[in-house]
């Protein structure tokens, strides 16, 4: 019985550092949705990249096409770059400040499709 009333918080404190990417999938879209967009066009998120703290978003607006690279901040997704082309690629995400472990992460889950 003394095990388990142990084992109960140890597994409560263990799932609340656990990660919920539909959940972070959600909030880095409402930020790309809030800062990428120019006039009145609705932006679309085509794909979202995550790794950790950090996040790839694909969008468009129209003709438009563009990425933006995010960091988890104190809880919150913000935008660290958003460019009109492709930041697709281990340096560019490096030069954004996105850790090596993470910026290798996001350009292998391009290179899959995924």
């Amino acid at each position: 019985m003394r095990n388990w009333r142990l084992a109960l918080p140890l597994s409560l404190l263990a799932s609340a550092c656990i990660p919920n990417s539909a959940l972070d999938r959600d909030q880095v879209r409402a930020t790309i949705e809030q800062n990428a967009g120019v006039g009145g066009s609705p932006v679309t998120v085509e794909r979202i990249y995550l790794s950790g703290d950090y996040a790839l978003g694909l969008w468009s607006q129209g003709a438009r096409r563009g990425d933006m690279v995010l960091a988890r901040r104190s809880g919150q997704w913000a935008q660290l770059l958003c460019g009109n082309g492709p930041i697709r690629d281990q340096a560019r995400l490096k030069r954004a400040g996105v850790p090596d472990f993470a910026a290798e992460m996001l350009v292998s889950q391009i290179a899959e499709g995924g």
